[in-house]
């Protein structure tokens, strides 16, 4: 039987920095991949270094059993709740994943914002 390794919080935020920094950063959309430009936003970058689909933090609740996706997406929920909280997410608000998308999607925010909320900076 193989067990495989659930990255903790720091990994995946080491993770989501590098891929948004090779891959590239959008706004608007989880990711793209259309030939034009490339590239995934935060939560997005969060889910493919957890492991997971880029859309699975899309979902308030996975419609899986899977043990293994249900961990990784735990573990990813649990990060982007401590980040959006750290950013100043009311917690009465909407979801973190939800927050953090409409935080990667504001006018104002750069790839620099995006950045040092995975550094655990506020931005």
């Amino acid at each position: 039987m193989t067990t495989l390794t659930i990255p903790g919080k720091a990994d995946l935020r080491a993770g989501a920095a590098d891929m948004l920094k090779t891959v590239g950063w959008i706004k608007g959309k989880y990711y793209s991949d259309n030939g034009k430009r490339t590239g995934v936003c935060l939560v997005a970058a969060i889910s493919l270094a957890a492991g997971l689909p880029a859309t699975a933090l899309a979902s308030l609740k996975p419609g899986t059993k899977d043990a293994d996706f249900l961990d990784r997406w735990d573990v990813a929920q649990d990060l982007c709740s401590e980040i959006a909280t750290a950013l100043g997410r009311p917690a009465h608000e909407m979801p973190p994943t939800r927050w953090l998308s409409y935080f990667n999607d504001k006018p104002h925010t750069s790839l620099g914002d995006v950045l040092a909320a995975l550094e655990g900076e506020a931005a």
